[in-house]
């Protein structure tokens, strides 16, 4: 709350300084500058936070030292002779375990010519933590499963910040409602995922807490936008924009699931994402 309240103060102040302006809104002019501020969202269409896979069997003794500390016995038709544990993952996406996220935004433009500018931005993107089933963990023996209960997963928030670079394309110039489109490049870090698994029915909640997930990751991002500007002043313009946009892979750290045959599950994280903003932009 407090970095979107951060976001409007920025974008108020940004429409006062503007108002002194001689320039108009909407494209750059050639040889001059623009700048603007937005807050928005943006709406996972693809891409997994996890992957999915069947574990191998695991010895009850390994699953039996991940319960919590005081945890009644196990019923003895679980632990019999030739009974393992096996864990069936299933892949789930960013809108499995994240809502939408907040997306803030600032922009330097430069004018080259002929309704086209390049600009850069500074992006910051925030999801906050989700909870889902995750798949199941299973008493087996052989092929028989003797046993199958839920595993759920809890994920920290999706964070990072980044830099981008690109061309964007006015039409109708001059007019009251001026429609663009653009292209643009970057790279953003995301910051480290931990996670928490639990199987509350066979009383393991403490020992997968908080565990390393991903890495910090360093990705490439890519993008298409198409907006449309309304000109509320000379020099001044409120945009409406969508599009598509890309973030790359993360780098899965198995230290903590590794063992558990899990090491495949967290070669994901990257997604695609409908961003919808809105920008208040003055003209130099």
């Amino acid at each position: 709350m407090k970095t979107i309240q951060l976001s409007l103060m920025a974008t108020s102040a940004l429409a006062a300084l503007s108002l002194a302006s001689v320039a108009q809104a909407g494209p750059v002019e050639a040889g001059r500058w623009a700048v603007s501020g937005s807050i928005g969202t943006e709406v996972p269409v693809s891409g997994d936070v996890h992957g999915g896979t069947t574990t191998g069997e695991i010895p009850l003794a390994t699953l039996a030292s991940l319960r919590d500390a005081g945890a009644p016995a196990l019923p003895s038709a679980l632990t019999a002779t030739g009974n393992a544990g096996q864990l069936r993952i299933q892949s789930r996406g960013f809108d499995d375990i994240y809502d939408n996220a907040t997306a803030l935004n600032f922009e330097a433009t430069y004018g080259i010519g002929g309704g086209r500018e390049v600009f850069g931005t500074f992006d910051y993107v925030k999801a906050d933590e989700g909870t889902t089933q995750v798949g199941t963990a299973a008493v087996v023996n052989g092929t028989n499963t003797v046993a199958e209960v839920p595993v759920y997963g809890r994920f920290g928030e999706y964070k990072g910040m980044g830099v981008s670079v690109g061309v964007r394309q006015w039409f109708n110039e001059g007019g009251t409602f001026e429609p663009y489109i653009a292209g643009r490049i970057g790279a953003s870090k995301i910051d480290e995922i931990r996670a928490t698994f639990t199987v509350p029915d066979l009383t393991i909640n403490q020992s997968l807490r908080n565990v390393p997930f991903y890495d910090d990751t360093t990705v490439l991002t890519a993008g298409f936008e198409a907006g449309v500007s309304y000109k509320m002043s000379e020099n001044v313009s409120l945009i409406a924009e969508t599009g598509l946009r890309y973030y790359g892979k993360l780098d899965g750290n198995d230290t903590a699931i590794g063992g558990l045959g899990l090491a495949s599950i967290n070669e994901e994280g990257g997604r695609l994402v409908v961003p919808v903003t809105l920008k208040l932009r003055a003209v130099f």
